[in-house]
């Protein structure tokens, strides 16, 4: 891969970076934020080399969007309009049903993966990225068939080298059990409480 862009440059967006690097050494990634001091840290931190300009998107290989998930399914689809035939673009949210619904009858619906990582820390932002992140950890890969074999497969190898559990969901089986999930832990707070 030559061109990696991450939109979003936080914990998320920036752990996917350094963890690729890792990785694809030669390639430059490029990273795009709405919070500029998020963007300057990111370059200040060497997670990006400079902010991604709009012919970036056209070539890059690989755009990785992690942002909050009530803003992502039009910015994805203002990135699918905007991105080259051979860009993938990837997302990190939590919940998938409204994005993947969103994105559905877009003509380039086959460049895009639905993808939720399962790791996190209580930090946020680029200055709490680290490289090791996402091994071992589970990747939640919604509507694989939907997505181009031959990008697929660019994203499997990602996953692969970053040494993530890869596993397979419908986007409402997904946010069904991710509601169960996260509820867990308040649910158990609450009864250890009383």
């Amino acid at each position: 891969m030559k061109t990696i862009i991450g939109v979003g440059l936080g914990l998320i967006g920036g752990s996917m970076l350094l963890s690729l690097k890792r990785f694809y050494q030669q390639a430059e990634f490029l990273g795009e934020d709405n919070n500029e001091d998020h963007l300057q840290q990111a370059i200040d931190l060497n997670i990006v080399s400079r902010k991604a300009k709009d012919q970036d998107f056209k070539t890059a290989d690989l755009v990785i969007v992690s942002i909050p998930v009530d803003t992502a399914p039009k910015l994805i689809e203002k990135l699918l309009d905007q991105v080259g035939t051979q860009t993938l673009v990837i997302d990190t949210g939590s919940t998938k049903a409204k994005l993947c619904e969103h994105l559905a009858k877009h003509p380039k619906r086959d460049q895009f993966m639905a993808t939720h990582p399962i790791a996190g820390t209580e930090f946020s932002g680029p200055q709490a990225a680290f490289p090791s992140l996402f091994d071992h950890k589970t990747m939640i890969i919604c509507e694989i068939e939907k997505t181009n074999l031959k990008l697929q497969q660019r994203a499997i190898q990602c996953f692969e080298n970053m040494q993530m559990n890869l596993r397979y969901m419908n986007p409402v089986a997904h946010n069904k059990h991710m509601a169960y999930v996260s509820h867990l832990s308040h649910i158990s707070s609450f009864m250890l409480g009383k």
